[in-house]
């Protein structure tokens, strides 16, 4: 049994009990600049990744003119973030250190922001969302996740990228990884050279190799 857990990625949550209390808070969905990210426990800042999952503890640094666009799971908000500032994460949404520091906000639909949630997530977090993703149930059917897409397309401005976000975390969810690379490479080909479709293909190449690799017997 352990063998199988470590397997799945559950291995290293046994060793860590604080885990638990490092609630997911939300999803950078689009990143501009070198913003710090400290994180409890750890002496040393790292560099915030587009598409690194936001903890409650975590706090970041946004230097003059970098922009930081996340979606909290909680409240459904998106956030765009202007620097410089400090952030502070915490379990019900972010705070700024300077209170004047406030960012732009807009509701999404609860049924894009429940499939954001599942986006795998870069620098060795992977394998701990699949789990969490194989303990969630289904975000439905593969006409419905479609049909859901094509709405929320229609509704978005041509450069929100959240509705390919939401089709992406579906087929990775549905397991139709032949149709996740297809819109990979057609979002490649639409925003060629672009860093965070390529981080993103990267993320899902990474996400389908290990889950391949945990269905074996």
């Amino acid at each position: 049994m352990l063998r199988q857990w470590c397997r799945l990625g559950l291995c290293s949550l046994l060793w860590l009990p604080g885990l638990a209390l490092a609630l997911e808070v939300g999803l950078v969905t689009g990143l501009s600049g070198t913003v710090a990210l400290n994180v409890p426990a750890q002496t040393e800042s790292r560099t915030l990744q587009v598409f690194s999952k936001l903890h409650e503890g975590d706090q970041l640094s946004l230097p003059e003119n970098a922009n930081l666009q996340l979606v909290l799971f909680h409240s459904g908000e998106e956030q765009v973030w202007q620097g410089p500032g400090e952030l502070q994460v915490h379990r019900s949404g972010i705070s700024a250190q300077d209170a004047a520091l406030q960012p732009q906000v807009r509701q999404l639909p609860k049924l894009l922001v429940k499939q954001l949630a599942k986006t795998p997530a870069p620098d060795g977090q992977v394998k701990a969302g699949m789990v969490r993703l194989r303990s969630m149930p289904s975000g439905g059917t593969l006409e419905s996740l479609e049909k859901n897409y094509a709405q929320l397309r229609e509704t978005a401005t041509a450069t929100d990228r959240a509705p390919e976000l939401y089709l992406l975390a579906g087929y990775f969810e549905l397991r139709e990884f032949d149709l996740l690379q297809q819109t990979l490479v057609r979002m490649e080909k639409q925003s060629p050279g672009d860093k965070e479709v390529a981080q993103l293909h990267a993320l899902y190449a990474r996400a389908v190799k290990d889950a391949k690799q945990a269905a074996k017997p």
